[in-house]
């Protein structure tokens, strides 16, 4: 009876060993394949030039930070729960895509406003998957909805912890 307990033991392990390592490398090879597309939403190739999957300036480095924050939206399973927060996401992708095209139409020097203005926009982007993590599908809609419109036209927001330094 102690050997059957052992063998099973051993055997369930080895099961356990064999997931995590099956896991950990198919993660790393998902990461891999997306860094290395050119997809700007999960699926969809963008526009950008190919380079700027591993260039450093500031709009290839703009529009990563695109990529990668829509690509965290995109794994929020509520967001197609219902046909129509599927087709506010539908929106939000046209949005981002409209986005990356104002990027790749700045990446000039002469302008700084433009890129200034779409940072503001990257920065609603990568923080939009935080507000959608826990939100139900008739909240989710709306959220998504003023990401839209702010990313159509961004501006500086105020910062929040400055004002609290004030009290």
């Amino acid at each position: 009876m102690g050997t059957l307990i052992i063998v099973v033991t051993a055997v369930l392990a080895v099961f356990v060993l064999l997931g995590g390592a099956w896991f950990a490398i198919d993660s790393t090879m998902r990461v891999r394949r997306f860094a290395r597309s050119t997809d700007l939403v999960p699926g969809r190739p963008g526009r950008a030039p190919a380079e700027w999957t591993t260039s450093d300036s500031p709009e290839a480095v703009a529009h990563r930070r695109i990529r990668y924050a829509i690509a965290t939206v995109h794994e929020n399973p509520t967001l197609t729960s219902t046909p129509s927060v599927t087709a506010a996401l539908t929106r939000l992708d046209d949005e981002v895509f409209a986005l990356d095209d104002r990027l790749i139409a700045a990446a000039h020097p002469e302008n700084a406003d433009a890129l200034r203005r779409i940072g503001f926009a990257v920065d609603e982007l990568e923080s939009l998957a935080g507000r959608l993590a826990y939100a139900s599908p008739q909240a989710a809609e709306p959220v998504i909805d003023a990401a839209i419109a702010y990313l159509r036209d961004p501006v500086e927001r105020p910062d929040v912890d400055a004002d609290s330094d004030n009290d």
